[in-house]
């Protein structure tokens, strides 16, 4: 299973980076991450217990973590902003929201657009990579 926490400390180390120019080394933590979330095995670090209200269920990540720098890396993967759209749900540092009240609808859904994502995401790896490349 991925470390999320992990993921996140990538992301913030991608995002320093990205200040100092430093091309061969964005290039190499964009890889990882990508790989990483790429993986089969990904997935988010949830509670079980969701809240339910207004025609959606809200996941919130174990002990209350939020992943900023994460997310932020994602929308400029994705050339996005979050929250992040996909399907009908909304990825976001601090929770997700499905557009279903049915828990069990929602986690269906979540499952999809997690997968959706991750399709999302690795087919913009080469993207990333030629772009720290010609930069670099």
């Amino acid at each position: 299973m991925t470390n999320v926490d992990e993921l996140e400390r990538m992301a913030k180390k991608y995002c320093e980076l990205k200040q100092k120019q430093s091309h061969a080394e964005l290039a190499q933590l964009a890889a990882s991450i990508i790989d990483s979330i790429s993986l089969p095995s990904f997935s988010f670090p949830l509670k079980e217990e969701t809240q339910e209200s207004n025609g959606t269920t809200t996941f919130v990540y174990e002990n209350n973590a939020t992943f900023p720098a994460l997310y932020d890396f994602l929308a400029e993967v994705l050339h996005s902003k979050v929250p992040i759209e996909v399907r009908d749900a909304k990825f976001g540092p601090g929770e997700i929201i499905v557009n279903k009240q049915d828990k069990k609808e929602a986690d269906s859904e979540l499952g999809l657009a997690v997968k959706e994502l991750q399709e999302l995401v690795h087919a913009k790896r080469s993207e990333m990579l030629s772009r720290h490349a010609s930069t670099a």
